[in-house]
């Protein structure tokens, strides 16, 4: 269009940008970025947190480092996986709940894709020899991969007796009495709340007994084992990134309803509500909630415990967070409906936690009686991956298999590879050693 004479031509809106520098990004880029990192998102654990800190402090410029690391630190505090709960986070400090759900649905949507090429093609073509043979080989290198990970986790965030216990306990409960992974996380916070503060209180008044006068310094007590990001104060999020609670209240009385007016199957209902509550203790990633889940799906007989190994694996190899082999799941026990109900039903636990909790972590994150708590969360976890080890360590098949889940196990102990790229080489690995006789 032609400017009117003696005007100047409008010039076109500006992008957002602080005085820092920072660009603020709309829902649309919040959702194609999302979309991004979840196509590239293989691997999982550090490696996707470093392509989405690459992303979005140093190509996008929306966060800081600091903000970045205060982000992942909540994360981590959260169930779920932690980078589809930062890019959920990230959403909701600059969209509230509308960006963060585009965040988050943006991150596993390539992930679910794929998990469902790959279910269709395993009820197809997964009982060839080939077929199963490779899909062995995947198995045992998640053993191995979950291996690694708890290695580590022995290392270098579990430095205390107390912490010691409460991962054998975890482990026990977990392997042998088939407890819930979110009671034994609740329990083990109570205990670390208990221990932790308990034991820095005494020691804090038996210094001031000593005391001679009010003149002497104030003792700092060390904060030592934090498994979780510096502790230097948060920034408060953007005030955008709270839910009014009517529209919570609306959107369960639509689903209610809907769910009364079509009379679904009640057992689509109970496949539901048994991955909401497997969401809510998935931390460490996801394996925390294989045991549990494995005895759930074993009772009720929903698929075989081969066909849930071959489901964790998927998860692995896949983009995007290890929960996604609920997706697997429920492809092989109700088809496409089945995989939907199960891919919400897991996601939305933490989802809903990040939106209505992670504004309120960010805040108190460094206070005492959280990083009290976090010490008593991370043995825990340990406790729960160790499990996972020995619950899907019973799929293993022959020497082979063990040999290779060993193998990977001490690799990525020693080296920083990419697991996904592990995977392949587990699978590739146990057909070479078939086509050998092994």
């Amino acid at each position: 269009m032609e400017s009117h004479a003696g005007e100047a031509p409008v010039a076109p809106a500006p992008l957002q940008v602080s005085a820092s520098g920072r660009r603020r990004p709309d829902l649309d880029e919040l959702f194609r970025s999302a979309l991004f990192l979840g196509v590239i998102g293989f691997g999982g654990g550090l490696s996707v947190l470093a392509n989405i800190e690459s992303h979005v402090v140093t190509k996008k410029r929306w966060l800081t480092d600091k903000e970045f690391s205060n982000a992942v630190t909540v994360s981590q505090m959260l169930p779920g996986g932690a980078a589809a709960n930062a890019i959920a986070y990230i959403g909701l400090r600059f969209g509230g709940w509308r960006g963060a759900l585009l965040g988050y649905s943006g991150f596993c949507l390539p992930g679910l894709i794929a998990v469902l090429v790959l279910a269709w093609a395993y009820t197809r073509f997964g009982t060839t020899p080939n077929a199963d043979v490779v899909l062995g080989g995947f198995n045992a290198a998640v053993v191995g991969i979950i291996a690694s990970i708890t290695l580590k986790m022995v290392r270098t965030a579990v430095s205390r007796l107390w912490q010691m216990g409460v991962a054998a306990v975890a482990l026990l409960f977990s392997a042998i009495g088939n407890a819930p992974p979110g009671e034994i996380v609740l329990g083990a916070i109570a205990v670390g709340l208990a221990v932790d503060l308990g034991t820095k209180r005494a020691r804090l008044a038996s210094v001031r007994r000593r005391r001679k006068s009010d003149l002497d310094p104030p003792v700092i007590l060390p904060e030592e084992g934090h498994p979780l990001g510096p502790e230097d104060e948060p920034e408060p999020p953007a005030s955008n990134g709270t839910v009014r609670s009517p529209v919570l209240v609306a959107f369960a009385g639509v689903v209610l309803a809907a769910a009364h007016a079509t009379a679904i199957d009640a057992d689509l209902v109970r496949f539901f509500l048994t991955f909401f509550r497997t969401g809510l203790g998935a931390y460490g990633g996801g394996f925390a909630i294989v045991p549990h889940l494995k005895q759930v799906i074993q009772t009720r007989q929903w698929i075989t415990d081969k066909e849930f190994a071959e489901a964790v694996a998927i998860g692995k190899l896949t983009p995007g967070p290890v929960l996604l082999l609920a997706t697997f799941i429920g492809y092989l026990h109700e088809g496409f409906l089945g995989a939907m109900v199960a891919t919400v039903g897991i996601f939305s636990a933490p989802f809903l936690l990040v939106v209505v909790a992670g504004s309120t972590l960010d805040r108190l994150r460094s206070r005492r009686f959280v990083r009290a708590g976090l010490r008593g969360l991370t043995p825990a976890v340990l406790g729960l991956m160790a499990a996972a080890i020995i619950a899907l360590g019973d799929s293993l098949n022959g020497e082979a298999e063990v040999g290779i889940a060993v193998a990977v196990a001490l690799t990525l102990s020693r080296f920083p590879l990419n697991p996904a790229l592990m995977l392949l080489v587990g699978g590739v690995f146990r057909y070479l050693l078939k086509m050998g006789g092994l």
